[in-house]
C-alpha cells in the first residue's frame, strides 16, 4: 500500500552539496514525517507518580477550517479521475493532488517547458503512455495516472520517491539514492502531500472530494 509521507523543505540558502538525506518516521499520533533531521530519541520511562488532583480542563480553540480547493471549478472531471485510479490502482485523492499542483484543473495549461494539460504531461511522456490528445482532460488524466503507477512500479510503491520522479524525473531520484536536492521538486512533494492529506482527511469523514463548487 502506497505510504502516505509528509515532506518538508531544505532551507533554500543551502548549496545542495551540504543539503542531508530525509528521514522518515511515524510519531506517537501515528502522523508520518519526512524531515533532514533523524527523529528523536524515545524517551525513557519515568518510574509511577503519585496523581495530582486533576486539574480544570482548558478550553480547547476550534481548529482552523481547512481551505476546500478540490471543490473549485476545473477540468478535472470526477468520473474520469476515479476511473483511472481504479484502473491503475492509485489513490485517486493521490491523482486529484498531481492535477491540482500541476495545474490547477486547468486541461489548456501549458508549462515554460511544454508540459501540457492537467497532469503537465511532456510530450515524450504523453506518448509513452498513449496519450493521443495531452489537452483532452480524460486522455490526459488515464496518462498521468497510468505514469504515476509506472513511476511507484519502478520504486517500490514509495509515494515521496514516485512524486519526486514525476517532478525531476526517475533517473535523478535514481542518481541522488531518493529526493533530488532540488528546491523546486522539494517544495512540489511537499504540496502534493499536503493537497493529498486534505483529501484522505475529508475522505475519512465521508465527505467524497469533487470539483464542484459547493451546492452544485
Amino acid at each position: 500500500m502506497v505510504r502516505i509521507l509528509l515532506i518538508s523543505v531544505l532551507l533554500a540558502a543551502l548549496p545542495a552539496s551540504a543539503r542531508s538525506a530525509l528521514h522518515m518516521w511515524t510519531d506517537k499520533d501515528g502522523v508520518l514525517h519526512v524531515d533532514d533531521t533523524p527523529p528523536p530519541p524515545p524517551r525513557a520511562r519515568a518510574a509511577p507518580r503519585k496523581a495530582a488532583p486533576p486539574a480544570a480542563a482548558a478550553p480547547v480553540p476550534a481548529p482552523k477550517k481547512a481551505g476546500r480547493w478540490w471543490e473549485k471549478r476545473s477540468d478535472a472531471l470526477p468520473d474520469e479521475i476515479d476511473r483511472a485510479a481504479a484502473y491503475y490502482k492509485v489513490p485517486s485523492e493521490l491523482v486529484r493532488a498531481v492535477i491540482w499542483a500541476e495545474s490547477a484543473g486547468d486541461a489548456l495549461a501549458v508549462s515554460r517547458t511544454g508540459a501540457l494539460g492537467l497532469m503537465q504531461l511532456m510530450p515524450q511522456t504523453a506518448g509513452d503512455m498513449y496519450v493521443l490528445d495531452p489537452v483532452d482532460p480524460a486522455q490526459n488524466i488515464m496518462g498521468g495516472t497510468r505514469y504515476l503507477r509506472w513511476l511507484a512500479n519502478q520504486f517500490g510503491g514509495d509515494m515521496l520517491l514516485t512524486l519526486a520522479a514525476y517532478n525531476a524525473g526517475p533517473d535523478a531520484v535514481r542518481k541522488y539514492g531518493g529526493v533530488p536536492p532540488f528546491d523546486e521538486t522539494r517544495q512540489y512533494c511537499k504540496r502534493v502531500m499536503a493537497y493529498y492529506r486534505q483529501l484522505k482527511a475529508q475522505a475519512a469523514q465521508g465527505k467524497l472530494a469533487s470539483n464542484r463548487e459547493p451546492g452544485e
